[in-house]
């Protein structure tokens, strides 16, 4: 594979009969690749290594990185109020988002996250600090400012619907004018309503004419857990929150919500009839959802699917855990219905199908599939390069299926899938720039 370090470009993905050097060179130089490839460092892999594309955190909270691990025995909505809410209202303070916004891009990086979509809070400077950093770290994201009109439990945190509305919009008008970000396309706004009980329905309808008049991607939450839905009818008795959002214009082809584990039939064809995405949580689901999130249901209705860490709801940043607790989940709800597995057909969900929503699923769901997610000739160069043998965490495989009973690369990669960690990732790249290496 070749790619262009100055625009991050794949340009040429190689045969292995043309993995020779002599032959290399020549197809290099075929697409206009001079000597001054051979100033940039040849990427080349030994024996356990591999590269694959980075990872793709389709729903993260920024602000609350800083107590990840914490008062997950509680229930959601208590949870809210004690942890959440009084952390984000800190962030008034811009060294405080500053330093804290800094934790969590570098640590998301580190652990191969190349594309995140994040929930910052409602502060606007706080907002434009975290897009700064993505640009700052090389990494690829979506920042919304968090909109939010309601909230009884924690009044001081909370907005005007027409301030929320000028915010976001001049939030949005801000990521778009700046030079450097919107040249690059990186860093892109997202709206966020931050989830039906603290949005009005002003508020909602006003989201939706800016997501159609700046046509900007949308994020929230939807049919996340029993308790959020209770208080959901509470407030509009008989309307859920689908039906919610859209009313309010804020379905569309780049809306992507997260958990859905509480879906109805008709809710999921909604959401694909106007092309709208779900970020699996599997982590936080379990703490918080009151249910399993059955992916299959997804997959067969066709509503784009995307992982997303959820921290601090779940309490790992890696994708890798996202990876595997939706491998188990995928397990528990086949236990729950009595389902036994296949003796002759693999798994619906398996390390290969968890990795692919943490991936070019991801990029889909997020409408940027034709960017990322793959190693394909003019897509980005984003990527990892994974050394099994380092950290101590993955020991060799003594008998593998492969020639002579060695692993196969096939089997390498599952072992990562379901051993590895951030030890384990040497380096990431971003549109062909390393962002983290050790």
């Amino acid at each position: 594979m070749a790619f262009d370090s100055h625009n991050g470009i794949i340009s040429r993905l190689f045969d292995v009969d043309h993995c020779e050097s002599e032959k290399m060179e020549q197809d290099l130089q075929s697409l206009g690749f001079d000597d001054h490839y051979r100033e940039n460092k040849v990427i080349s892999t030994k024996s356990g290594q591999f590269l694959i594309p980075g990872f793709i955190d389709g729903h993260i909270h920024a602000p609350q990185y800083s107590y990840t691990g914490t008062g997950l025995d509680k229930p959601l909505l208590q949870w809210l109020d004690q942890y959440t809410f009084p952390v984000e209202e800190s962030f008034k303070d811009p060294s405080i988002a500053r330093e804290r916004y800094e934790q969590v891009v570098t640590r998301a990086v580190s652990e191969g996250t190349t594309t995140a979509m994040y929930f910052a809070t409602i502060h606007v400077e706080g907002a434009k600090i975290l897009a700064d950093i993505l640009h700052e770290k090389g990494q690829r994201g979506f920042v919304g400012l968090v909109s939010m009109d309601i909230n009884p439990g924690v009044p001081e945190y909370g907005q005007h619907t027409d301030a929320a509305l000028d915010d976001a919009e001049s939030f949005v008008s801000w990521i778009q004018q700046q030079k450097e970000i919107s040249e690059e396309k990186r860093v892109l706004p997202v709206l966020t309503p931050r989830y039906i009980p603290t949005c009005s329905v002003e508020l909602l309808s006003g989201l939706g004419d800016i997501a159609r008049r700046h046509d900007v991607h949308v994020q929230s939450h939807v049919a996340e857990s029993l308790d959020v839905i209770e208080e959901i009818e509470r407030q509009h008795p008989g309307v859920r929150d689908v039906e919610l959002f859209d009313r309010a214009g804020l379905l569309t082809p780049k809306t992507v919500l997260a958990h859905g584990v509480h879906l109805t039939d008709e809710e999921l064809t909604t959401l694909k009839e106007n092309g709208s995405s779900i970020a699996h949580c599997p982590l936080s689901n379990l703490y918080f959802a009151n249910g399993f999130l059955d992916v299959r249901r997804l997959m067969k209705s066709g509503v784009g699917l995307t992982l997303g860490s959820d921290v601090a709801g779940g309490y790992s940043i890696s994708m890798l855990d996202s990876m595997r607790t939706a491998i188990m989940t995928y397990r528990a709800v086949q236990i729950m219905n009595g389902e036994r597995p296949s003796p002759t057909e693999p798994p619906e969900i398996n390390h290969a199908t968890a990795f692919y929503m943490a991936t070019l699923g991801g990029a889909r769901a997020m409408g940027i599939g034709e960017q990322v997610g793959s190693f394909a000739q003019g897509k980005k160069f984003d990527a990892l390069m994974i050394d099994t043998t380092v950290g101590g965490n993955i020991d060799p495989l003594v008998v593998g299926i492969g020639q002579n009973g060695t692993p196969t690369p096939q089997e390498e990669f599952e072992r990562f899938v379901h051993l590895g960690d951030g030890r384990n990732i040497l380096s990431v790249w971003v549109d062909g720039k390393v962002c983290a290496s050790q």
